[in-house]
């Protein structure tokens, strides 16, 4: 049975997310791999080869219509003309319209706002800010946990891009209909959960670790994805061109640098170092919490603990204490606090 599903192209991948946006679910997907092997790669080839698809829907193509009408629209009671009308109903409202200066997002407010609408692709280019588990994680980022909950009828496509599956939040990971994972340059594997009703584990993260570990001991070059109860395939995918390539370093650009300047308050100069404003900015006691670290990483595309180390020894360079935290300023005011009621209790 496996073997039928060993090999997928963006071809097939896409017709599966449209399969299941017209099935009235959401498609929730996150890529995960290194920095610089090709995670926001593959989602914007695989953003553009689910516009293409609904390109042709919107068209009326004959074939493509048949094929989804069969495994979709009498599935749900539909008559053909019923069907047709829904397509020309998302054609009216112009979705799932890829248009990578829209939908390519960095900040939590782009992603809050992507959640609140209807029948979009979107793609938050490494989320590390968004959906990973730490207890000083912001409010908004819970907000946005909240949105992935309850907006799950908007129909969304989203692409999420993030280093590691397993450090994202655990209830993003079970609302998570596929995972990506990018081995090497051209080359994604495909989990999908499984389906349980007891197990609370859909992505059986214990029992595949073993199989991994093993994997590891044995010092296996080439590992049989397949024996990993989440495996469904193997994906090809090309690099971009060199036009996409262009457009996509331009808007990755020009939104990072609206992080640093609107979000982190960190105004760059030519020949500037940003993580040097910062530690300036920390030592005068000008940021409240970690939150503005971790906006810094994800503006670098940058795993935070690697950010985090650096901060550290810079500090240490210049011969100050590198805990980090004992600069916020929202600490400092509450030893203040606590420093001012001793004294009045004494």
């Amino acid at each position: 049975m496996r073997n039928t599903i060993w090999r997928w192209t963006l071809y097939k991948f896409a017709v599966m997310v449209v399969s299941t946006i017209l099935n009235k679910f959401d498609c929730f997907i996150m890529v995960e791999g290194g920095t610089g092997i090709g995670k926001s790669t593959f989602s914007w080839q695989v953003a553009f080869a689910i516009s293409r698809e609904f390109k042709r829907l919107y068209r009326l193509d004959e074939e493509r219509i048949n094929y989804y009408y069969e495994r979709i629209g009498k599935k749900q009671g539909l008559s053909p003309q019923e069907f047709v009308d829904k397509i020309l109903e998302l054609k009216k409202k112009k979705a799932y319209h890829f248009n990578p200066y829209k939908d390519l997002i960095y900040s939590q407010d782009a992603m809050q706002n992507a959640l609140a609408s209807w029948n979009r692709i979107v793609l938050p280019d490494e989320a590390i800010n968004v959906v990973f588990n730490r207890d000083f994680f912001s409010q908004k980022q819970k907000d946005i946990i909240k949105e992935l909950n309850m907006m799950r009828d908007h129909c969304n496509i989203i692409l999420s891009s993030v280093p590691s599956f397993m450090t994202v939040d655990n209830q993003v990971r079970n609302l998570t209909k596929i995972r990506i994972t990018i081995k090497k340059r051209g080359i994604a594997i495909i989990h999908l959960p499984n389906k349980t009703i007891y197990c609370k584990d859909k992505w059986d993260a214990q029992f595949n670790e073993k199989i991994e570990r093993q994997w590891i001991i044995k010092k296996v070059v080439n590992p049989n994805y397949s024996k990993l109860t989440t495996f469904r395939g193997i994906l090809r995918f090309p690099a971009m061109s060199r036009l996409h390539e262009k457009i996509y370093q331009d808007i990755k650009n020009k939104k990072r640098a609206s992080i640093l300047k609107d979000e982190l308050h960190i105004d760059l100069k030519q020949e500037e170092d940003a993580e040097e404003k910062l530690i300036d900015r920390l030592l005068k006691g000008g940021i409240k919490n970690m939150q503005v670290i971790e906006g810094l990483a994800l503006a670098n595309a940058e795993d935070f603990d690697t950010v985090r180390n650096r901060i550290r020894k810079k500090l240490v360079e210049r011969g100050v204490n590198p805990i980090i935290s004992s600069y916020f300023w929202d600490k400092k005011a509450k030893n203040k606090e606590g420093d001012l009621s001793a004294s009045i209790i004494d």
